[in-house]
């Protein structure tokens, strides 16, 4: 056994009678003597799949009470996960087979007709508790580690980053490293067996798999499992399931607080609900939304900061003392800040964000010596400390627009104008200016709403001309329905920028 696969055991067996796993799909309960039960018939039926120590296996499955136990499973036989997302295409998948020789897959139904297609790939479906697991075995795998034997440093899990252009980089976290991150989370969060989450985050992404999953079950709490969010049920689930805390990304705060069937349902259901905070990661917030929603709903938004790299944390505001606008203090994690080279962490300085820790990666499954520097993984983020030690992200390097010789962080510029009620997202890319060098250009997916086009650009202008700063003003606004994104759903801003720049 590992550290995770250890303390994974031990929660169920001391919670054998409670139930530890709920699913709103289909209202399954599971106390943990059933997780037990359910973990020990996957490692069989993959053991009977001739799944060992080594193989990876790549998932791409929608939020499922399957994907704990399948992951459990895979690593108590020594074997890797490779979650992706369920939306990924076809050829996106066969791709990652063709360059890695992964050992199998389980797959949602949806691509069950395109894989008939395919011969390298043989269906060996398989039932766990009347529910069909749909398992291919690739006939051009390999073992990802020949004769590994299994301790707190083999890979884990396989999860891939969103880079900016091309492939997206593959991360390897180690069963040290996901156990570390996931106590650490769940010490920075008070989380006790008293606790239920409810996921709504995609489970294929490190948010979902190490800040909802592991930090609740390695803490012995309740895992209510959502098959994706939906602000109109939120409240209901909530209260049925008594969960006492969730993780969100800001834009689901906004849907809260825009959808008219949530906010009826809290009314409703306010006496039962037991939610005791909402912690929220990838972009701060603007302080007036924060208190907007603290206001309507009385509960708390604590705002974080993690990356895959970094198993999903690296820092958290304080409950007794947040400060909005920022990611908080460091959580168990060493933070520095690269300026002119050098590595510092002196306050009201801008550099790039550099991280070391007992849950960060040293190098990735396919090495890139250049993110790192003497140690220290490279983020790519741009951040500064205040005086109090606090840090707050300033935006992503390769994102930095240059105008007329000043430097535009996006990520400023997009928090403002997503305050504007027709907004229903912005991404702020530079494109092409002959006098300036790049245009400031704000790319706004509208929410319904009666306005035209133009009536929108000129309050959008009107707005950033009260707001920001003149380099930092958006010279050029287009409407789009949706991005190009990469396969782990986010943003592909140099895609986005040169098809506007056309």
């Amino acid at each position: 056994m590992t550290v995770l696969t250890r303390d994974l055991q031990a929660q169920l067996t001391a919670h054998a009678d409670d139930v530890m796993l709920v699913s709103l799909t289909d209202e399954r309960q599971y106390t943990g003597q059933q997780v037990t039960a359910l973990v020990e018939q996957m490692k069989q039926a993959l053991a009977d799949q001739a799944i060992g120590a080594g193989d990876v296996v790549l998932i791409a499955l929608a939020n499922h009470w399957l994907y704990p136990i399948l992951e459990q499973a895979l690593w108590e036989i020594g074997a890797i996960a490779h979650p992706v997302a369920p939306t990924s295409g076809v050829r996106e998948i066969l791709d990652e087979f063709a360059d890695y020789h992964y050992t199998a897959g389980i797959f949602a139904e949806s691509f069950r007709p395109a894989l008939a297609m395919q011969p390298d790939f043989l269906d060996q479906t398989f039932a766990i508790h009347e529910q069909p697991v749909y398992f291919y075995r690739y006939q051009q795998g390999e073992s990802f580690q020949n004769g590994m034997t299994l301790s707190d440093d083999s890979p884990a899990v396989i999860l891939n980053t969103s880079g900016s252009t091309g492939k997206p980089k593959r991360v390897g976290l180690t069963h040290a490293q996901l156990a570390n991150s996931a106590h650490h989370i769940a010490a920075s969060q008070r989380l006790t067996n008293q606790d239920a989450t409810m996921v709504v985050m995609p489970m294929f992404h490190v948010n979902a798999q190490v800040i909802a999953m592991l930090s609740t079950r390695l803490s012995g709490g309740k895992l209510v499992v959502a098959e994706k969010f939906s602000a109109s049920k939120f409240w209901e689930a909530v209260a049925d399931h008594q969960v006492t805390w969730v993780s969100i990304v800001p834009t689901i705060v906004q849907m809260l607080q825009q959808n008219e069937r949530a906010r009826t349902a809290f009314a409703r259901r306010q006496a039962d609900v037991q939610l005791k905070y909402v912690r929220s990661a990838s972009f701060s917030l603007p302080a007036e939304q924060l208190a907007a929603f603290q206001d309507q709903y009385g509960i708390p938004v604590i705002e974080g900061y993690g990356m895959t790299e970094a198993a999903s944390l690296i820092a958290l505001n304080p409950f007794d003392a947040p400060k909005p606008g920022t990611v908080g203090l460091p959580v168990a994690t060493e933070i520095a800040l690269l300026v002119d080279n050098q590595v510092t962490n002196a306050p009201n300085q801008t550099g790039e964000i550099l991280l070391r820790g007992d849950h960060v990666i040293t190098d990735y499954v396919d090495p890139k010596p250049s993110a790192f520097h003497d140690g220290w993984l490279r983020t790519g983020d741009l951040g500064r400390f205040d005086d109090d030690g606090y840090l707050k992200i300033v935006g992503r390097i390769k994102d930095i627009i240059s105008r007329g010789g000043e430097k535009v962080a996006p990520a400023a510029i997009e928090a403002v104008l997503r305050q504007l009620d027709f907004v229903a997202d912005v991404v702020v890319v530079g494109t092409p200016d002959t006098l300036y060098g790049e245009a400031v250009t704000a790319v706004v997916i509208p929410t319904v709403t009666d306005l035209t086009e133009a009536e929108m650009t000129t309050k959008l202008l009107e707005y950033a001309s009260t707001q920001l700063s003149q380099p930092a003003r958006p010279t050029q606004v287009f409407f789009v329905a949706d991005y190009p994104r990469n396969p782990t759903g986010k943003v592909v801003r140099p895609q986005l920028a040169a098809t506007i720049g056309k």
